[in-house]
């Protein structure tokens, strides 16, 4: 991220101390100046510049004055014109002022043009990351890779600029190269500090490759040697949230509110954790906190707006998440979120639009989850197989990638008459076991081969992969997280096999585990009016798709 303004005051208070001979009149305007008052100040200047020029002296003073008034002022396209009118005393500095105001007014692509005239060997480190940054807005990625890079060889600290190429892509030695570089040319020796430093290099790296049993590994170890560092819990927590694990994100999220209750990073992330869960209060309490502490994050807003979703207010959460999307068109959890309130608004196509588009910010398999989920409701089975074809590329060994692939060869496994195919649909299976082999405790796999099971009227089938999965989620996870909804699938089949008793088994020890699971609650009274002799609406209203987890 480029350095807010707010930074910048203290550049400014060394570039005024370049002018060595001040007047008595400019050191009042400075005086005020630094004091903040910003309008004194300019109209002061504006007497000095009227006086420098009838006197044919330099204009300097009071031009870069009347621009940094107007530039705190938030006043910028009159500060670009002041910034332009100094070039003749410093080419390279006002052009990267006349950036920030570009930027400021939503010009990225004239902000990066502006700061490329600045010779590579005259940019500072601010600079360069600022052009990263407009260049990732531009969607010139490989150009930003390389001011990232910039920057790090003059900073090996710059760790944002480590991250944002681990985002981007680029390759652990690469960044570490440029961090070493960076070290010899400040006359850094060997230090633990950045070799821890590289050490988060290399856990960033591998959690953007998707590689997150590596990542959470190296997480985990420097946890150790940083105990309760914040910045490295969030990272935890979305680690967690990338190996299908939202009880352990979520334990992590509440360690990081109940050390700094005013964090804001990630916590709309937290938030969808709990509207699952459909803990309404705990989700007011978390939207009222995050507006108070900053009502211009789009996080803040997306976690009203997962509130009102979860009260089934879908207007007043519709609007809340565009007012997050106006705050900041690129948090991709926003686009992430639209694309799944139109899911539940019926509307697939639009969905997917908002599915690329949070894609197209960040690469991230659980975007590829929603647009294939897209692709198959509207019917495009075809463009599901390519996207979940993509998320293989992009993540070959997570086992959500791999299932993304089975489910869309199972809904696109169809022969010339329309009929189901059953060469696709023996390979969708294979894939699907594929991804359980990868992550015995995965909800979504486990789910959609129960579905094609009962599909093809392989009811023996079907409940003996749920009882494997009921021993590989005991045996993985740390808790009872996704027992309630194995065991709660156990009895709906169970139920379609005609073996009430069972059902009735499986639905109370869902219940014992997760007593708010009420879909398990419904199916308990559905079998035991069955059994009662009551005919219960329907006992296909059981099972026909398992939800989406």
């Amino acid at each position: 991220m480029i350095p807010s303004f707010s930074s910048e005051t203290a550049e400014l208070a060394e570039d005024f101390s370049s002018f060595k001979s001040l007047t008595d009149f400019q050191n009042e305007i400075y005086s005020l100046y630094r004091g903040k008052q910003w309008k004194s100040a300019e109209i002061l200047a504006r007497f000095d510049l009227s006086h420098c020029i009838s006197k044919g002296q330099s204009q300097h003073f009071p031009l870069a004055i009347l621009a940094e008034c107007a530039l705190e002022q938030h006043q910028y396209v009159h500060a670009k014109q002041f910034y332009q009118r100094l070039y003749a005393f410093d080419e390279n500095k006002y052009r990267w002022k006349e950036a920030q105001c570009l930027h400021k007014l939503g010009c990225p692509v004239e902000a990066a043009v502006v700061l490329e005239q600045i010779p590579h060997n005259c940019r500072t480190l601010s600079m360069n990351m600022m052009l990263g940054d407009l260049y990732e807005a531009n969607t010139r990625h490989s150009s930003a890779t390389a001011a990232y890079l910039h920057a790090l060889r003059q900073n090996p600290f710059a760790l944002e600029a480590a991250e944002r190429l681990a985002k981007l892509g680029a390759d652990r030695n690469v960044i570490l190269d440029a961090m070493n570089e960076g070290a010899r040319s400040k006359g850094i020796g060997s230090s633990v500090e950045l070799e821890n430093m590289q050490e988060l290099v290399s856990a960033l790296v591998a959690k953007h490759k998707f590689q997150t049993a590596t990542a959470l590994q190296q997480l985990t170890k420097l946890g150790q040697m940083y105990p309760d560092n914040i910045y490295l819990l969030l990272k935890l927590a979305n680690v967690h949230l990338c190996m299908s694990d939202p009880r352990s994100a979520e334990i992590t999220f509440e360690r990081i509110r109940s050390q700094e209750i005013t964090q804001i990073d990630s916590m709309d992330q937290y938030a969808h954790i709990l509207g699952r869960e459909h803990r309404i209060d705990d989700l007011n309490a978390l939207a009222e906190s995050l507006l108070a502490v900053d009502d211009k994050r789009p996080e803040a807003w997306a976690t009203l707006a997962i509130y009102y979703e979860a009260l089934e207010d879908h207007s007043k959460a519709t609007t809340f998440l565009e007012k997050a999307i106006a705050l900041d068109q690129r948090h991709a959890f926003s686009f992430r979120l639209r694309g799944a309130m139109l899911m539940t608004d019926g509307r697939p196509e639009h969905a997917s639009v908002a599915f690329f588009r949070s894609n197209i910010i960040e690469a991230d398999i659980a975007n590829y989850e929603g647009l294939v989920d897209a692709y198959i409701a509207a019917g495009k089975f075809k463009e599901a197989i390519a996207s979940a074809k993509e998320a293989i590329s992009l993540a070959p060994r997570d086992p959500r990638a791999i299932t993304l692939v089975g489910l869309a060869l199972a809904h696109g496994s169809t022969d010339r008459q329309g009929g189901p195919n059953g060469q696709g649909l023996d390979k969708a299976k294979r894939t699907l076991r594929k991804a359980l082999s990868f992550n015995p405790s995965s909800l979504r796999p486990l789910f959609a081969l129960i579905d094609l099971y009962i599909r093809e009227g392989e009811i023996d089938s079907a409940i003996e992969v749920l009882q494997q999965g009921l021993e590989g989620s005991s045996s993985v996870q740390n808790d009872m997280y996704g027992l309630d909804h194995i065991s709660n699938r156990l009895g709906e089949v169970y139920a379609l096999g005609e073996r009430y008793l069972d059902a009735i088994t499986c639905f109370h020890k869902a219940l014992g585990i997760n007593p708010e699971l009420h879909e398990a609650q419904r199916n308990l009274d559905r079998v035991e009016k069955l059994i009662r002799g009551h005919e219960p609406e329907s006992l296909d209203d059981l099972s026909v798709e398992s939800p989406h987890l």
